[in-house]
């Protein structure tokens, strides 16, 4: 699963995209408005997560803005080489399902890196 991978997410009406980075068991990335940071276990196709997602706030908003609080999901799925698909819930919140879409960013290699620099 290491690489780039584009995201979408629902969790009840709310959905929204965003891009996550893999690697060593660390997942880093975030969308407009949160940050996410966790690990992931692969067992063979299948994928368990561990996520915060914190809310992102500019230091000019902290003092004038209600956000809501950090929270952390427990997520599993599968994924294959291109595509994940997983789903969990918040901790202490089976209510909220959360449901995430991952498609992997194609890698442009040495060359096309070297291109694009």
């Amino acid at each position: 699963m290491e690489g780039y991978w584009l995201t979408h997410y629902d969790v009840g009406a709310a959905h929204g995209d965003g891009i996550a980075m893999l690697h060593g068991g660390e997942l880093l990335g975030g969308d407009l408005e949160h940050i996410w940071s966790g690990s992931y276990e692969e067992e063979g196709p299948k994928v368990f997560a561990r996520i915060r997602i914190a809310p992102f706030v500019t230091r000019q908003e902290e003092g004038t803005m209600a956000r809501e609080k950090p929270m952390i999901l427990s997520l599993e799925g599968y994924c294959t080489e291109e595509f994940a698909r997983l789903e969990g819930h918040p901790d202490q919140r089976e209510d909220l399902l959360f449901q995430v879409e991952m498609r992997k960013c194609k890698s442009m290699g040495r060359a096309g890196a070297a291109k694009a620099a």
